[in-house]
């Protein structure tokens, strides 16, 4: 049952990449700006002796914002009750009025930091570098 449960996890996780890159492209919203954690380590995995081509996707599904799906640095809790990276939030309302998750109408306001994702995350990236070194 693990291994069926871990399979339909990794499916689910191609699916969202599909489904939010084709819904970038629809709606032609610029994606974010920021050089992300993600891409720093995918950077690594093609340095020499650099990090590992796996490396990316350890990454915690819940550190993972749902609209870039790239570790996030300022998680922000949306109206919906979901962490969506600050920028990449700001940018979905700024062309939408609907919930990244659930497609249900949604105000742009209020905008809520989630500082104990912050620093579950901050800890994370601390204890991950402590490991590669």
């Amino acid at each position: 049952a693990m291994g069926v449960e871990i399979r339909l996890l990794s499916v689910i996780e191609k699916v969202r990449n599909s489904h939010f890159a084709a819904l970038r492209s629809f709606f032609n919203a610029p994606p974010s700006s920021s050089l992300s954690w993600s891409s720093v380590a995918v950077a690594a995995a093609v340095a020499p002796g650099g990090a590992t081509a796996e490396e990316p996707s350890i990454i915690p599904h819940d550190f993972k914002c749902p609209i870039s799906l790239e570790l996030m640095e300022q998680p922000t809790i949306a109206p919906d009750g979901f962490s969506y990276e600050q920028a990449e939030i700001a940018v979905w309302l700024a062309y939408h009025h609907t919930s990244p998750m659930t497609g249900a109408p949604m105000a742009s306001e209020p905008l809520i930091l989630n500082k104990s994702l912050r620093n579950a995350i901050t800890a994370w990236k601390e204890e991950h570098l402590r490991r590669r070194r």
